[in-house]
């Protein structure tokens, strides 16, 4: 029998049998062997396996397939042999040792349709998926020039945004962070998040933030804007607000030269709870439909934990409330209980009757 062991000597080690004819390794789910991995082709590489030989078969990989270091098309494998799939670490034996067999204890084979899939292991951290400055094109900081990769880098940033959203934090240390994430996701000026008032129902800024070098007043978006979005529901790109007719007589768009703004609703399940805006005063940026669809999706997962700090900081006080009320109860039933114990007792029973001595004497005399 032969094997191949994925990321030999590390606690992510899995072993692979490999089967006589032909086994292939690669990202799509109809290969012997999937592996969710960025470097890994969708159809990356074959291993054949004969009564005589094992062979394996690069076939035309983006990042290649390696025997010992060396990169080959076609090599012969021998016991022993370091394989690499893109930078993924292999290594192929013909035996598997008893010691080998307890280190996979818990790996179990479940059969032909079923396929066990590696995943990784390492998480990528916000600052490794997004760069120092925006692209040309768009505002969002990705880390790769490669337009095939940016579709990844979005989901793994939107996927660390929600884990970095999912503590229950105070609500405002939650929208505090909320600005913080996008500020450092998207080359933006100013921000603001704007949430609908319980007692009001109107929108009122709960979180503004603006880069440092901006001196700017506590109202600095455009009403006219923000309530357009809140009320109909659908996001809001502009370009050039001061041209735009919908907004001719927004008075805040004049006045702080705002040159280009998004505006995004914040729905959670029920309802529309506020909206999230964001804006430039440079002329030379321009937003893009990509910029919209990122801001919306980022928007969607901010409004999902504030509904959820909401609901937590709300039950949290009142399990305070109900706590505290029940102290008041037992205090109380406490203070009854003992002032009945002391006029119950023998001491305040023979106070009482040498008070009443002392006032029949007294009216006798």
């Amino acid at each position: 029998m032969s094997y191949l062991i994925y990321t030999p000597e590390t606690p992510n080690e899995r072993v692979y049998e490999l089967k006589p004819g032909v086994n292939t390794i690669g990202r799509q789910i109809d290969n012997t062997i999937v592996l969710l991995e960025e470097t890994v082709s969708r159809h990356h590489a074959q291993i054949h396996v004969t009564p005589n030989s094992v062979t394996i078969q690069d076939c035309r990989s983006s990042n290649h397939t390696f025997v010992n270091q060396v990169k080959v098309d076609i090599c012969q494998l021998g016991e022993g042999d370091q394989v690499m799939c893109g930078t993924v670490p292999f290594k192929f034996v013909h035996n598997l040792t008893t010691s080998r067999f307890k280190q996979i204890d818990g790996k179990e084979l479940l059969g032909d349709n079923f396929k066990q899939i590696p995943l990784p292991e390492i998480p990528d951290q916000l600052q490794n998926l997004v760069s120092q400055n925006s692209r040309s094109d768009s505002i969002l900081k990705f880390n790769t020039d490669n337009s095939q990769q940016q579709p990844v880098n979005k989901l793994k940033i939107l996927l660390e945004v929600s884990k970095q959203l999912c503590s229950p934090d105070e609500p405002d240390q939650l929208l505090h962070k909320i600005l913080n994430l996008l500020f450092e996701i998207m080359g933006i000026d100013r921000a603001a998040i704007l949430l609908v008032d319980d007692k009001s129902q109107q929108l009122e800024a709960k979180e503004v933030k603006s880069r440092e070098y901006i001196h700017f007043s506590q109202e600095f978006y455009s009403r006219r804007i923000v309530n357009i979005a809140y009320k109909s529901g659908d996001a809001i790109i502009s370009q050039d607000p001061k041209g735009d007719q919908r907004f001719h007589d927004s008075v805040s768009i004049l006045l702080d030269g705002i040159q280009n703004c998004m505006c995004v609703p914040l729905k959670n399940h029920q309802e529309t709870i506020g909206v999230l805006y964001v804006d430039n005063l440079s002329p030379l940026v321009r937003y893009t439909e990509e910029d919209l669809d990122f801001l919306t999706a980022l928007a969607n997962q901010a409004a999902a934990a504030i509904h959820l700090s909401r609901q937590f900081h709300n039950r949290e006080q009142k399990l305070k409330q109900q706590v505290l009320e029940l102290q008041i109860q037992i205090d109380e039933s406490k203070k009854e209980s003992e002032v009945a114990e002391i006029i119950e007792g023998d001491f305040f029973q023979n106070l009482q009757q040498r008070a009443e001595q002392i006032r029949k004497k007294n009216e006798l005399s």
